[in-house]
């Protein structure tokens, strides 16, 4: 009887270990949007406090007439209202989060009210974790409206990453389209944890950028490449050394070159940075 107990007793803990990708989404959504308000914060008041001291001093000292003094202030007024605007949806995003991360917690911390793996209670639990499971897959497979509609339909859209997901394919159908803009705002938005990764995918960016600039074949876009490695990939060039001359010298070839690894033929983004 003592065996049976302990076979069918509940550890949460144990489950906890498998789920923690659960809480650690909306920690790295809430840190990320912080980061957001503190530099469009800190950006107008870099604008803001000079702008205000230049006018007063112009003011008092009659450099500028009353209407470049108001023409100044409405200016400042409205780069205020426009922090004002984004702020506010920064902070309709920041309660999503802590709603998201809320219901998240909640789910979990259930497990601790269930006692036994054949309570009823954990039989509940468990329906809702597969439903999650399969949100996900259907997700990392592509399947992005069948798996918001599971999620509606499970009423469990604050315990999947629907948005996540959806933000990732916009981004992937940008890169298949030769598109590096979206996916350089979300370097830019992510540096911290990219940072951690031994793939540089900036550099990569960078580096199809000035590929696709060579590969364009006019004598302008020649000199736009050399300015833009300049700018974006000489600061990689103590780790990335091989790729940064194997890319100088594609200025080097012809367009309809048979001469590898600058053989122009149905490459797609990133593959010269690759092979």
């Amino acid at each position: 009887m003592s065996a049976e107990l302990t076979s069918t007793k509940l550890n949460a803990e144990n489950h906890l270990l498998l789920d923690q990708p659960l809480l650690r989404l909306p920690q790295e959504l809430a840190r990320r949007n912080f980061k957001s308000v503190q530099r469009i914060v800190e950006r107008e008041k870099d604008y803001v406090l000079p702008a205000l001291k230049d006018t007063a001093n112009a003011s008092l000292s009659n450099s500028s007439t009353p209407d470049q003094t108001l023409a100044a202030l409405d200016t400042m007024i409205s780069r205020m209202q426009g922090l004002k605007r984004k702020m506010e949806t920064l902070q309709e995003e920041e309660k999503k989060i802590h709603t998201q991360a809320r219901k998240r917690i909640q789910h979990l911390d259930a497990l601790h009210n269930i006692p036994s793996l054949v309570d009823v209670k954990y039989d509940q639990w468990s329906r809702v974790r597969l439903d999650r499971l399969l949100v996900d897959h259907m997700l990392r497979s592509g399947y992005l409206e069948s798996a918001k509609q599971l999620a509606k339909e499970k009423e469990i859209e604050d315990l999947v990453d629907l948005s996540v997901f959806v933000q990732c394919q916009r981004i992937a159908d940008s890169l298949r389209r030769g598109e590096t803009k979206e996916a350089l705002q979300w370097c830019g938005e992510n540096k911290a944890a990219l940072k951690k990764s031994q793939f540089n995918l900036e550099f990569e960016l960078r580096l199809q950028q000035y590929i696709e600039m060579v590969r364009a074949g006019d004598k302008g876009k020649y000199i736009e490449a050399m300015l833009h490695a300049k700018k974006y990939l000489t600061p990689y060039m103590d780790s990335q050394s091989t790729e940064i001359h194997r890319a100088a010298g594609l200025l080097a070839f012809p367009k309809d070159t048979k001469a590898e690894p600058y053989k122009v033929g149905s490459s797609t983004l990133l593959d010269f940075g690759t092979n």
